[in-house]
């Protein structure tokens, strides 16, 4: 019989080739992985924005004006006043989400305090709403590309260790170059503009924008961190830490709108420390996670993303609602 060969296996050296190979592929291909999820996820962020905007429409319809971007709850109350809802709990109704916005106290009848509240959801006051709203998801009102958390309160019970939904979207309330701005607020710092559409305590109607629905911004994202001056990292979203719920207070001693923003600063502004950006700022900046810029929606219902680099002065004007710059190309 003639003998057979002896089968010839890899080399060690062959062997490293291959891995090396392996790994070369799997470099080049990552990056191509990572950028298709986060488009994938900007995709997302970008319906969640042209819902919310349709959500929006629709209320206007339903109500004759745009939901406020912050409101209160019953008549003004002289002494202090009553905490109501964020645009966020208006727009429930129109976005598939009916059950709950059902279930909630929308009187204050339940508020454990003298005054009827609504959007203070935490231990002492509305208890009742914060139960209904411990631990319910609300995708609709969260970046997925974003890492900051979709609860808070968490600290408190109500709503309790699952917390309470956080959005990253914020209503806008004008600019701060618009003639309604104040620049010495009493209980917010910063300074508060009342040129938008999605105001406090009452919304403007699309007969109110002069300058176009598709010319005028009503919501902004806020998706990723401010950094103070040793790289910490800050949460800066307009909810200030009171979930989505949250609103702003009946009488006019208080203007602390939760859930809203006047936009003084350029778009991925992230510097904490701003005057208007800690505490209870009132210009907290339009920023996200996505690289480059920012997701808006327009009061027509469309959706943009603006680059970090748009002017200021052009990001001021898409903020107003008649300042009479219509602008076509930005």
């Amino acid at each position: 019989m003639v003998p057979r060969a002896a089968s010839r296996g890899f080399t060690l050296v062959e062997l490293l080739v291959v891995i090396a190979i392996i790994g070369i592929l799997i470099a080049l291909l990552l990056p191509a992985v990572q950028a298709a999820r986060e488009a994938a996820r900007r995709s997302q962020c970008s319906n969640n924005l042209r819902q919310i905007a349709l959500a929006a429409i629709n209320y206007e319809s339903a109500h004759h004006m745009f939901p406020p971007g912050s409101m209160s709850h019953g008549a003004r109350i002289p002494s202090d006043g009553t905490w109501g809802f964020g645009w966020g709990i208006n727009i429930l109704p129109f976005t598939e989400q009916a059950a709950i916005y059902d279930q909630l106290d929308k009187t204050g009848e339940k508020s454990l305090l003298h005054w009827p509240h609504t959007g203070l959801i935490y231990a002492g006051v509305n208890e009742y709403n914060g139960h209904v709203l411990s631990g319910v998801p609300f995708p609709l009102l969260f970046c997925p590309s974003s890492t900051l958390p979709q609860f808070v309160q968490k600290n408190r019970t109500p709503p309790g260790p699952e917390g309470a939904a956080s959005p990253t979207y914020t209503a806008i309330t004008g600019a701060v170059d618009h003639p309604s701005a104040v620049s010495s607020p009493k209980r917010a710092t910063g300074i508060l503009s009342y040129g938008g559409v999605m105001l406090p305590r009452r919304g403007k109607a699309f007969r109110d924008i002069s300058d176009g629905s598709s010319h005028t911004l009503i919501i902004g994202e806020q998706s990723d961190y401010c950094y103070g001056p040793n790289g910490n990292k800050y949460d800066c979203r307009s909810d200030i830490n009171h979930t989505f719920a949250m609103g702003c207070m009946a009488s006019t001693n208080d203007d602390r709108y939760f859930n809203t923003t006047s936009v003084r600063y350029k778009i991925n502004h992230r510097i904490w420390n701003s005057d208007g950006v800690a505490g209870f700022g009132c210009n907290r900046p339009i920023q996200s996670v996505h690289p480059g810029g920012a997701q808006v929606a327009f009061a027509d219902g469309s959706v943009s993303f603006l680059n970090e680099d748009l002017e200021l002065q052009t990001f001021y004007n898409l903020s107003n609602r008649d300042d009479g710059q219509t602008l076509e190309e930005y």
